[in-house]
């Protein structure tokens, strides 16, 4: 065996190993690009972490009806604001149509008086509270009460608003409902109001307005990381939502006022202590979303209502 031959022999074995790592990269390259047109393109039965990785500008998410006023037009993007107070905080306009805004008026005909809280409501006597979970519209598509638009509008229109709280927030991990209710406040005949329709509370802690401690104890929610207001109208007086100074200065430090289509969005812990003020006049009707990154927390409900409204449109 000749000097020349020893010396190829180690680099005929080198290109032969580049070529098979090259033709491993290939198709390894093939495998990727499948696997993202697949994700592009969306199947129903999509996870909360698959719907997170969605673009925000695409929705709507993949087991949403495919429908055009579900797109994202130029005119009808959110215009997001966020408070230079904390940057815990957001507010996007534009989040509803006003076509949509009053559908879900429409679905709040049927809601019940009642506030969904188990324990002592935190609202005041003054105003009329009432209320229709999601499931309970469901329902009432199930049994033919409701057109089964309507549920599904507010179903769609929750999924939208927490889709733009994650992407806003960057949030790496899903983020699931934990609550989420329809809810109307409707001002009592009381000629003056010094009370607040809703005191100024945490999310997720309990306060003690001695010490200005908020303690993540029962019977607080102490799972709930995020909350949002999504407002259907402004056609009542007071009822402006506020952000308070501190857990110990309870005072407005910034006001919100309410309107078709604008959402309020904060982490729910003891920086973000918040209130309503009294609805003196009219009707205020908004869903109230609360949302966890716990998986073991995430509502079921939610699940429930999308899957009755499913079945009713395999049958129909």
């Amino acid at each position: 065996m000749s000097c020349e031959e020893t010396d190829v022999q180690p680099l005929i074995e080198s290109m032969d190993l580049e070529h098979s790592f090259m033709h491993v990269l290939d198709e390894l390259s093939g495998h990727l690009e499948q696997f993202g047109e697949e994700r592009q393109g969306g199947e129903e039965g999509q996870d909360d972490a698959e719907l997170l990785d969605n673009d925000f500008l695409a929705y709507p998410p993949a087991n949403m009806p495919q429908t055009e006023e579900w797109e994202w037009q130029e005119w009808n993007k959110p215009e997001i604001v966020r408070f230079t107070t904390d940057p815990d905080r957001m507010l996007a306009d534009n989040v509803l149509s006003q076509d949509q805004c009053d559908k879900l008026l429409e679905l709040a005909k049927y809601c019940k008086e009642g506030d969904g809280y188990q324990r002592k409501a935190p609202h005041t006597y003054n105003e009329l509270f009432e209320e229709l979970n999601i499931l309970d519209a469901a329902k009432k598509s199930q049994e033919g009460e409701v057109v089964p638009e309507l549920s599904q509008l507010y179903i769609n229109a929750s999924r939208r608003s927490r889709d733009a709280i994650a992407k806003e927030f960057n949030l790496q991990t899903p983020l699931y409902f934990s609550y989420t209710h329809l809810v109307c406040r409707t001002a009592k005949h009381v000629v003056e109001r010094r009370d607040l329709s809703h005191h100024v509370h945490s999310d997720n802690c309990i306060l003690n307005e001695a010490t200005g401690d908020c303690d993540k104890v029962p019977p607080a929610y102490t799972w709930r990381d995020y909350s949002a207001i999504m407002y259907l109208n402004d056609e009542f007086e007071g009822g402006d939502f506020f952000y308070a100074h501190s857990t110990k200065d309870l005072s407005p430090e910034e006001t919100v006022s309410p309107k078709c289509g604008r959402l309020v969005a904060f982490s729910a812990g003891k920086e973000n202590m918040h209130g309503v003020l009294a609805v003196t006049k009219g009707r205020r009707c908004a869903v109230a979303l609360w949302f966890t990154l716990d998986p073991n927390h995430k509502e079921a409900t939610f699940s429930m209502a999308e899957e009755i409204l499913h079945e009713i449109k395999t049958v129909s």
